[in-house]
């Protein structure tokens, strides 16, 4: 018995001498996290005892402390900066200088229904960050991407609040909508005005029939694809952003003041052999300068308020926004209002669940778009106002139509409100059902309504701007569209292989609705009460209408990269749209493919320092439009529509017989062909 007691006192001895030995073992870490780069501390920073649930972050300062075991290893994360993991080795003392993730990214490139290496895109995508968007003070996300992506032309009509017009490559089709595709979060839209510059992360273009050919029958005009802000892991991080400024006219027209003016038009009639309309033009001095008394130096508030953050298994952003643009021309105004919401949730550690909602109220004083041509004919001569405070009248100084308005009345006469009321969002989830197999589905949609009101009252101010009856209109449009997507991703690396396979589904649905409505006879309100039931039940009338599209499409693709210089793109996608059911063949294949050739990843190209970068690839795909009336049958083409396809085909039909002769003289092939 005292022999058995001896053995487990010797045991029991030497189990605590090892779990004194371990305890001895566990040091406290301390230390600061700042950036490589700016030498900033670095809050929230992720640090956790690799194989263990131990952990901690950084303070408001970027310091932290932890207790691990003095042979651990420490792994620092924070979203943006690359992981590192960081052997204790006895010390006590461990600061952390973080290298920036940015470059990483920069090589991925956000495509149709997923991403890609940017070394393994074989179509033509530009992309542009969400950083380099912020940094102009646009009203517009489209019109932040003026000068920045090639191949795209943006044009701005200046009116606030107004979408530019975006063509990628030139006009895409010539029957039919003309405009872009926008793809936000997964959410397919003809506009996104009511989008906040603020909000985006990243705006992707797709721009060759390769690359569009996934989005079928809506790519015929180019794609662009928005991913909007995200919340990080870490403390709450409150962010503002807020611009103030001007608008103004550049290189405005030198006109003529009233002596010149009725010099020239005293001329016009002398060489006519007429007599002289003004009998002394020098006693009109400047008279009236039309461009300053209707332009302005228009001014432009643009806040921004957003707060995001998130713990271990959620993260979400929110964003508020306030916009208040003066138009050029007096008495033009844009406001706008936006809230968005995203948050998204780790319920399983292999499903993912999130969704994105936001909100857009606008409104708008708009102007007739005729005082552009009135300024420039209006004759400075007329003044603004006679001295008993009635308008100044063209046809009192024998001036013609093309001089009889008096553009300051315009002004005061023209009465139209317009309201936009938009909501918009969706709901995903993501199962990783395998390592390198992950399912995804998402449902989304918006509702839009639009409200233009306008309203010209009894009144005579000049001899040609005058109204005897007084007319109310208010035509009113809502929209409610929604899509469902699921897409099947398999990615995976084999060796020297890389290997992507797509397969998706998608149902979409959009309805339209609109109203009309005139009334005559609506007497004038101060305080903006205006109905069509106060005007005569005679003169009344009123029109209304819609339409529903629904459409049905599966689309998939395969990309192929082998050593990572050799690359194989092709996908295919089948629409089928409600606009062509009548035709007896709803459905339309788009297929595509592109190859590339990675040269200055080939051995041979080792050590040079010519390229950092050589590629040679090319592409073909098929897309279609189905911006166009329900139900088409043929398109006649007149005579000079034909001319001008003859006229803009020679230099492509040039061009291949000069790559044709290359070809023939060298015996290599012309592996794509691009024509700016």
């Amino acid at each position: 018995m005292k022999r058995i007691f001896t053995k487990f006192s010797v045991l029991a001895f030497l189990c605590f001498l090892f779990n004194y030995s371990a305890f001895a073992q566990q040091i406290t870490v301390k230390g600061k996290v700042t950036d490589g780069g700016d030498k900033i501390s670095i809050p929230a920073v992720s640090i956790q005892v690799k194989g263990t649930t131990t952990g901690t972050q950084t303070d408001a300062n970027g310091n932290y402390s932890i207790t691990a075991p003095a042979t651990a290893t420490l792994v620092f994360t924070y979203i943006g900066y690359v992981t590192q993991e960081v052997p204790v080795n006895n010390r006590t003392t461990i600061n952390i200088a973080m290298a920036s993730s940015s470059q990483e990214l920069e090589q991925v490139v956000v495509v149709g229904y997923g991403t890609q290496r940017k070394i393994d895109v074989t179509g033509s995508v530009a992309s542009v960050k969400g950083e380099e968007i912020s940094k102009q003070a646009s009203v517009n996300p489209v019109s932040a991407l003026q000068g920045k992506v090639a191949g795209v032309s943006i044009t701005n009509n200046g009116a606030p609040g107004a979408s530019p017009l975006i063509t990628i490559r030139g006009t895409g089709t010539i029957y039919g909508n003309t405009g872009v595709l926008y793809v936000v979060d997964g959410v397919w839209y003809d506009d996104i005005s009511f989008l906040n510059p603020a909000d985006i992360a990243n705006m992707s273009i797709l721009k060759d029939a390769s690359s569009l050919s996934i989005y079928g029958i809506r790519a015929a005009n180019g794609v662009v694809l928005v991913t909007t802000n995200r919340g990080k892991k870490g403390n709450a991080v409150v962010n503002y952003n807020g611009t103030f400024g001007f608008q103004s006219v550049t290189n405005p027209v030198k006109m003529a003041d009233a002596t010149q003016y009725a010099t020239i038009i005293n001329e016009i009639y002398a060489s006519k052999n007429e007599d002289l309309l003004f009998k002394d033009p020098a006693s009109f001095g400047k008279g009236t300068d039309w461009y300053g008394q209707i332009l302005r130096n228009a001014q432009v508030n643009n806040h921004q308020l957003s707060i995001s953050g998130g713990g271990e298994k959620n993260t979400y952003n929110l964003s508020l926004g306030y916009l208040d643009q003066d138009g050029i021309v007096k008495g033009n105004n844009y406001t706008r209002y936006t809230a968005r919401l995203t948050s998204e949730f780790q319920v399983l550690k292999p499903l993912k669940v999130g969704y994105n909602v936001s909100g857009t109220a606008s409104n708008s004083k708009d102007i007739d778009n005729v005082i552009f041509r009135q300024m420039f004919t209006a004759g400075p001569v007329v003044p603004v106002y006679y001295a008993d405070g009635t308008y100044g009248d063209p046809n009192d100084f024998g001036l013609g139509s093309g001089a009889g308005a008096n553009p300051q009345a315009t002004i005061d006469y023209f009465n139209r409100r317009s309201k936009n009321y938009k909501f918009t969002g969706n709901i995903y989830a993501e199962l990783e059902i395998l390592k390198s197999l992950t399912f995804r589905t998402s449902f989304g949609g918006d509702f839009s309504q639009a409200e233009v009101r306008s309203y010209t009252p009894v009144y005579k101010a000049t001899n040609a701007q005058r109204n005897e009856t007084s007319i109310l209109g208010i035509d009113r449009t809502e929209d409610r569209n929604w899509i469902v997507e699921n897409t099947l991703t398999y990615k995976n690396t084999f060796g020297d292989h890389n290997l992507t396979v797509l397969a998706g589904q998608t149902a979409q649905r959009n309805k339209n609705y609109f109203i009309n409505g005139k009334s005559l006879n609506v007497p004038y309100s101060s305080e903006g009460d205006l109905y069509l039931s106060l005007g005569n039940e005679a003169g009344r009338s009123i029109l209304d209408g819609g339409n529903l599209q629904t459409a049905a499409s599966y689309f998939g693709r395969v990309n192929y990269a082998f050593k990572n210089r050799y690359l194989l793109n092709a996908s295919m996608r089948a629409d089928g749209s409600s606009k062509f059911y009548s035709n007896g063949n709803p459905w339309g294949y788009f297929p595509s493919i592109g190859a590339g050739w990675v040269i200055s990843n080939e051995p041979f190209m080792q050590g040079q320092e010519i390229f950092s970068n050589l590629k040679l690839r090319g592409s073909w795909g098929k897309v279609g439009n189905a911006g166009v009336p329900t139900n088409p049958t043929q398109r006649v083409i007149s005579q000079k529509v034909v001319m001008w396809l003859i006229l803009m085909a020679l230099p492509i039909l040039v061009s291949l017989l000069i790559s044709l002769r290359l070809y023939l003289s060298t015996g290599n092939v012309v592996q794509e062909l691009i024509l700016v």
